[in-house]
């Protein structure tokens, strides 16, 4: 539908790009979303779209964060933390609160592969501040399942017991399969 109006752009670009990459990504394709997401970052910074900008940055952020994970190269690192922190940062300055716990969780996840679990904690702890004072209870989900992750991380068995029977929980009363896997 976008093609049709703006034929000069060959990929969604905004919020509609940031929600299909991340679906991307839950299939594996990393190459493509590092296009789509650099094609959108030209269009939303030109014209200085400060949530776009954040959720491009996010976007990459959370392709080279997988890229890290598979392969393990120092580029890679450095290109998630700057994305990352990137991200996080535009979140913030655009105003947009129910937006940051996306930033604050892809973060954690970076901060647990670097066994950074004091700053993996600190965003998980952030993103469910933010989730509880505005009842966003996918964000929730996705916060209990990370910190799940997190404490198997760090060898704590009972504590990440504990999120998992919380997401689990939360994804019967909300119906949001869509962590499953």
């Amino acid at each position: 539908m976008q093609y049709e109006r703006q034929p000069r752009y060959k990929f969604l670009y905004s919020f509609s790009a940031f929600g299909y990459c991340d679906f991307l990504l839950g299939h594996g394709c990393c190459e493509e979303v590092l296009e789509r997401a650099g094609f959108g970052i030209e269009i939303t910074k030109r014209n200085n779209w400060l949530l776009s900008i954040a959720l491009d940055y996010l976007s990459l952020g959370k392709t080279h964060t997988l890229l890290f994970q598979k392969n393990g190269q120092a580029e890679h690192r450095k290109a998630t933390a700057q994305h990352l922190d990137a991200a996080v940062a535009g979140l913030e300055k655009a105003g947009t609160q129910h937006n940051l716990p996306w930033g604050f969780l892809a973060r954690a996840h970076y901060r647990r592969l670097l066994q950074d679990w004091p700053g993996a904690a600190q965003d998980l702890a952030a993103a469910r501040d933010i989730a509880e004072s505005g009842g966003m209870r996918l964000h929730l989900c996705d916060y209990h399942l990370e910190s799940a992750r997190l404490a198997l991380a760090m060898g704590d068995k009972g504590d990440a017991r504990e999120h998992y029977e919380a997401a689990r929980a939360l994804v019967s009363e909300t119906g949001y399969h869509r962590r499953d896997g």
